[in-house]
């Protein structure tokens, strides 16, 4: 053996027992190969993903779904970029992403993407459906994602969707119900429902912000950290019935939107108020959630838990952009390429989740190697960040690439010559 073969052996020993690294280090050189096609790079991580669940979860999976705009308006060369008007004179130019992420129902911590989606002005770019209709709004193409997942997800947990606020539609909560489909999803104020009014002994429709005051603050969850201040979070419940009609937007032959009314069965949901109340006893923030989960072992505190978890889905977007591999700096001019590149960075995301969960003395030896080599500086009192973790295996494989390509006496002869031109020891 020799000193080459020494020193990528004792990299790679530390990685041996962490499921996926192999695939991320092997798809890291497939991006710019056009016969890798998108369901192979994703296939390995719907593999870990699979392989996860029943470790990671008790009785649920959690799928978190949201989109992100990927803004591109300094990179105008791009093609098939989307060019709209965003409420006044300024442009949105880029691409539109929708993820589903699945976290863990005992932790809350992400597992793994379950889908991915890239809308252009020209295609839909996904990870389940290779001729998505790019006229489908944002639910009509989730509901189809959804339908897709029951399908690439091997586990005998039941998978509960959760969505923010664009996701109050009756039409797509009656069509998740239709497909047997949990979900727990964020819904708007104004929203008109019906409860039970004890003393009148009937139904009565209510707006959902007037339904919250008839509600008291209810049972104390846990105490967090908003927006940098302590908060407690406080959660109560009732039952509540939908009977609106849906409504659908269509164009007519004149070009003018017509809306359509559909008429459907009833549905009846549990709404969940989640309360945090600060220091003071002010309401800070307020969120008002519905579910169809009538499991009497699922409480509105674990509701509410979970849906507190759905903010992971937005820290792997600030993974993707900002704080990790600065997505919106590509510079792939094709919308597949850079959508490939994604696939093959969500890898990396889903390894240094299962690096961060991990406690054993082998995981904790890979986190203070990649903390090292990533060169960042991290908070004291903080062990890791997940960029921090990330910065580092983008470190490790170029570093397992050159030492595939150069021999370990031609990098000690190079750092010779480095020092001779530089005139100081490096």
């Amino acid at each position: 053996m020799n000193i080459q073969q020494r020193a990528t052996n004792g990299l790679k020993l530390l990685f041996k027992d962490v499921d996926g690294f192999s695939q991320v280090q092997a798809s890291w050189r497939f991006l710019n190969n056009p016969k890798v096609e998108i369901d192979e790079l994703f296939s390995p991580v719907l593999d870990n993903l699979n392989s996860q669940i029943n470790k990671q979860c008790d009785k649920y999976l959690l799928a978190a779904s949201d989109w992100s705009w990927v803004d591109f308006k300094n990179y105008a060369s791009k093609n098939e970029l989307i060019k709209e008007n965003n409420r006044g004179t300024s442009k949105k130019i880029g691409y539109d992403l929708q993820t589903t992420l699945a976290l863990s129902d005992r932790t809350g911590e992400p597992i793994a993407p379950i889908s991915h989606s890239l809308k252009t002005s020209k295609k839909v770019y996904s990870t389940y459906d290779d001729n998505m209709d790019i006229k489908l709004t944002h639910l009509e193409a989730l509901t189809k994602g959804i339908k897709s997942i029951s399908k690439l997800v091997k586990t005998d947990k039941k998978i509960v969707h959760i969505v923010d606020r664009e996701s109050d539609s009756i039409a797509f909560m009656r069509d998740l119900i239709k497909d047997n489909n949990l979900f727990l999803l964020r819904v708007k104020n104004n929203s008109k429902v019906f409860y039970h009014n004890e003393d009148l002994e009937k139904d009565i429709e209510i707006k959902q912000i007037d339904l919250v005051d008839k509600l008291s603050l209810g049972t104390k969850v846990k105490t967090i950290k908003y927006k940098g201040k302590k908060a407690t979070i406080y959660v109560n419940e009732c039952d509540i019935i939908i009977k609106r009609d849906a409504t659908k937007k269509r164009k007519n032959e004149d070009g003018k939107n017509q809306v359509q009314r559909i008429k459907g069965d009833p549905i009846k949901l549990r709404f969940i108020v989640e309360r945090l109340i600060d220091d003071k006893g002010e309401i800070v923030a307020q969120w008002l959630l519905v579910s169809n989960l009538f499991d009497t072992s699922i409480t509105s505190e674990t509701l509410a838990t979970w849906y507190y978890h759905r903010w992971k889905i937005e820290s792997y977007f600030k993974l993707l952009k900002s704080s990790g591999f600065n997505l919106e700096q590509w510079q792939q001019i094709e919308p597949e390429a850079l959508f490939k590149r994604l696939l093959i960075v969500s890898q990396a995301c889903m390894l240094v989740w299962q690096i961060a969960n991990d406690n054993s003395d082998n995981a904790k030896k890979i986190k203070d190697f990649l903390i090292q080599l990533s060169g960042k500086q991290i908070q004291r009192g903080v062990n890791f960040t997940y960029p921090s973790l990330l910065a580092g295996l983008e470190s490790y494989l170029t570093m397992m690439d050159i030492l595939v390509k150069f021999d370990i006496n031609d990098l000690l002869k190079m750092k010779e010559e480095l020092t001779d031109i530089m005139g100081f020891e490096i």
